[in-house]
Formats: structure tokens, sequence, C-alpha cells
């Protein structure tokens, strides 16, 4: 691949470097930091996002009552034997889901806007 570039009358001239992409692995002119080729960066024809499930797993449901608590992350962490990344992580799940921007919206929400989802425990056979 040859190194190309475009010259520009009003500002410095803008150069293409060749770089490997980062997801497919094909050669393409970079332009500072992009990683992936312009061909990986546009969304796969009819890979629609599926609506975002509004229910709340066993675990994300634990989350809930801890924060109504007052519980930093920190205590929440410890208490569940998690991280405390991890506790960021399905905080922000939740909050998506329930459309809140934050720990006081959470706390406030009526017991009956939070649906839960119930999976049971699997057996095992053996």
């Amino acid at each position: 691949m040859r190194i190309s570039g475009v010259i520009s009358l009003t500002g410095p001239a803008i150069i293409r470097v060749p770089k490997s992409c980062a997801r497919c692995g094909r050669l393409f002119g970079a332009m500072g930091r992009e990683y992936t080729c312009p061909s990986c960066r546009q969304p796969k024809a009819g890979s629609n996002l599926e609506p975002v499930s509004r229910q709340l797993s066993f675990r994300e449901r634990q989350i809930v009552d801890l924060v109504r608590e007052a519980k930093a992350n920190k205590e929440i962490a410890a208490e569940l034997c998690l991280t405390e990344g991890t506790i960021k992580e399905y905080l922000h799940n939740i909050f998506r889901k329930l459309g809140v921007k934050n720990r006081t919206e959470l706390a406030l929400r009526r017991e009956t806007d939070l649906e839960y989802e119930y999976t049971p425990p699997r057996r095992q056979i053996g």
C-alpha cells in the first residue's frame, strides 16, 4: 500500500498512514488514531440491536436493594463478594434497563417499577 496525502491550502497536510485493521487485519489508510478500517466501522446489515429487557436479574435486584440502603459500591462489592468494577458494570446495566440516570433516581423508584426475572436453579442429573 502506498502512502497518500491530501494537501490543504488552509492548513497542514493530512497524511494517511498504512495500518492493519484491528478487527479484520486488512491494510487501510489511517489518519491519526484509527484502528479499524472503514468497512469494519459500518454497522452490519440487519443487525438491529434488540431492545433491552427491563427485567432485572436476581443479582441486579440484590444490588438495587443495597443501593436503596445507601451503601457505597465498595460496601456492596464486599457484601456480595464481587469487585467494585463489577458493581459499576451492574449499575450501568440497571440504569440502562430502567432508564434512570443516577443512584438517587434508582433508590426512589417504586417497587412495582422494578420487574424481577426469576430463573429457577438448575438441577444436577447424575
